[in-house]
């Protein structure tokens, strides 16, 4: 049985196996995030790495639509709730948007 082919992202895909004839292979992509996400260890350098890569008028939208959504005081204690977190809890708020 065929367990594992490698070609590139931009072959077309194979979908026949070659040994039994049945259109049966599904292309998985791996790699894990250090394939696409170069010089960043941890989301908080990812999130910066973003912010300055945005234009300066692109990051004026984004600051003053922060501003509109949330009170100074709910961004504040968030800011806090979210440093008392576990590591695991902070997972799974970064995850699923749950606390």
């Amino acid at each position: 049985m065929w367990e594992d082919v490698s070609q590139s992202i931009k072959d077309k895909p194979k979908t026949k196996c070659p040994e039994c004839g049945k259109h049966k292979l599904d292309r998985v992509i791996y790699g894990g995030a250090g394939a696409f996400v170069k010089n960043v260890g941890t989301i908080g350098q990812l999130a910066d790495k973003n912010r300055k890569d945005m234009g300066h008028y692109k990051r004026s939208e984004v600051d003053a639509k922060a501003k509109e959504s949330k009170p100074v005081s709910q961004q504040e204690s968030l800011r806090r709730e979210i440093n008392n977190m576990t590591p695991k809890q902070k997972q799974k708020y970064i995850m699923e948007g749950k606390k």
